[in-house]
């Protein structure tokens, strides 16, 4: 099988945007973030209220958006604690941006005092584009949401994050555990990975330990359910092996006997457990790793 074969998920958005709509259905995730955002939420606002007057305007910095559904009601619990937001938002699928403005001009009473400025970018994109201008923002909370598997430069990008913050911003990070079913498979399949970052929360660790950035990591069980991609006829199945691999079409990339590998290992002990019913729970925990600069952490 040839690497060139291979069509990365990120360099399709719309795709991507069919596959995660699939991948967060058959998984825990809604309800698993919204029970974060109720237990992390607070202790943000509260480190914030306790750095800066009531009358600031918060500036927060969102990475990969998605629809605004979490976004937005983070924005509105900051704003409810101060003068106003200002939340600039980076999303490279249209469509999901397309979703956000909807979801702003539904709620304009909910969202007064809250200024969103969205962009159809990549991170990296976005850096470009303000080093053309020579403007350089700062942030009091940045949040990147298992996004940053897609910057060109981990080590770059985390410098740059930790420089854009104000001092006693708060950086929040999600990604994948390295004891999880999903690193274990992208750790097996590495040429599936093509232009992503190849990483977990160890990578993530080491990148900020060697810039002496300290942190605190939390750790997250999150599960989802595979079972329909052992359905040959299934399109759900499919959309979630190609979410799960990050590469479009997998099944039409590669040959009949490597996806069939691909399947079995989905669905082994290493990273699966199989219920009585048949239901098949994929392993995808994640860990949260929350940085405040100008503190100590551990």
């Amino acid at each position: 099988m040839e690497q060139t074969k291979l069509k990365p998920l990120k360099d399709d958005p719309s795709y991507y945007t069919k596959a995660f709509h699939v991948f967060a259905k058959r998984s825990t995730k809604s309800e698993i973030l919204a029970k974060w955002e109720e237990k992390f939420l607070p202790p943000v606002v509260e480190r914030l209220v306790e750095r800066l007057p009531s009358d600031s305007t918060v500036r927060m910095l969102r990475i990969g958006s998605g629809s605004g559904q979490m976004d937005s009601r983070m924005a509105t619990k900051i704003r409810a604690r101060f003068k106003a937001v200002h939340n600039t938002v980076i999303e490279p699928a249209a469509s999901q941006l397309d979703m956000y403005r909807k979801l702003i001009s539904s709620g304009k009473e909910e969202f007064a005092g809250i200024d969103f400025d969205l962009h159809q970018d990549t991170l990296d994109g976005y850096r470009r584009k303000l080093n053309e201008t020579g403007v350089y923002p700062k942030y009091h909370f940045i949040s990147a949401i298992h996004s940053v598997y897609y910057v060109d430069d981990l080590n770059d990008t985390i410098r740059y994050l930790h420089e854009c913050l104000e001092d006693g911003g708060m950086l929040f990070i999600v990604v994948i555990s390295d004891t999880s079913g999903t690193w274990r498979f992208w750790k097996r399949y590495p040429r599936f990975q093509n232009k992503n970052q190849y990483m977990c929360t160890q990578g993530l660790r080491d990148v900020l330990t060697a810039n002496a950035i300290p942190f605190t990591v939390v750790s997250q069980t999150f599960h989802l359910d595979i079972t329909s991609c052992f359905d040959p006829e299934s399109e759900e199945g499919n959309l979630i092996v190609d979410f799960l691999s990050q590469v479009c079409n997998l099944r039409e990339s590669v040959t009949q006997e490597v996806h069939q590998e691909v399947l079995d290992y989905l669905g082994s002990a290493e990273c699966s457990e199989r219920k009585d019913d048949g239901t098949v729970l994929f392993n995808s925990d994640w860990d949260a790793i929350i940085v405040q600069k100008g503190t100590s952490q551990s």
